[in-house]
């Protein structure tokens, strides 16, 4: 398992100010048990703004997996490449009040990246569903960082080689080296080298 921790504090100096937040506010859930098909609207904020995010799949999970990939992908490339391994649930009885129905639940989701690598995201709440949006977010809200690291200090290490400064050179090339492990960033080294070769034509 990947320990995120350090990881993390690096993507927070990289990004500073422009590091994405995500939250959920809401959602509304429509489920078809015949057809087996969920229906999933989450409003979510980013940074402040509201954003309404549908979603469809064959459970509660499922359809909210496919529907923040879909809205968030086309931004982020790496969430594409990105899958579950382990999706838990544990109840805590000793926590419910009454008689049980209402206990505290841990949702733990264990995610795994084109290099085999594998993430885990832990969330609780007296709500099931709550406690299983929220990690689902916060494993997108790590991942969408990650990128928008990766590419922060790309284009950090090329300043400073084309200004001769070896001293940043290396800090940019040890962040990209641990940067790399967190998923799969070869499309976006490919967009990235393009941008950079049409920059010097």
């Amino acid at each position: 398992m990947f320990r995120r921790t350090a990881t993390e504090e690096m993507i927070k100096d990289v990004l500073g100010e422009s590091y994405v937040h995500l939250s959920v506010e809401s959602y509304s859930m429509n489920e078809s048990l015949g057809e087996g098909r969920c229906e999933v609207t989450a409003v979510l904020q980013r940074d402040g703004l509201r954003e309404k995010i549908g979603c469809s799949g064959v459970g509660f999970v499922d359809a909210l997996y496919h529907g923040l990939v879909d809205h968030y992908a086309r931004e982020y490339a790496s969430l594409s490449t990105i899958s579950f391994t382990k999706f838990d649930v544990q109840g805590h009885m000793s926590t419910s009040d009454a008689q049980g129905s209402d206990a505290e639940c841990v949702v733990t989701l264990v995610v795994r990246n084109t290099e085999d690598r594998e993430f885990r995201f832990e969330d609780s709440s007296r709500s099931l569903v709550a406690a299983a949006l929220k990690v689902v977010v916060e494993a997108a809200e790590y991942f969408i960082n990650s990128e928008r690291a990766y590419i922060t200090a790309f284009k950090s290490m090329v300043n400073a080689r084309e200004r001769n400064r070896q001293d940043l050179l290396e800090t940019y090339t040890a962040q990209l080296a641990e940067l790399v492990n967190t998923t799969s960033y070869s499309d976006v080294i490919e967009r990235l080298k393009n941008e950079q070769g049409r920059s010097t034509q």
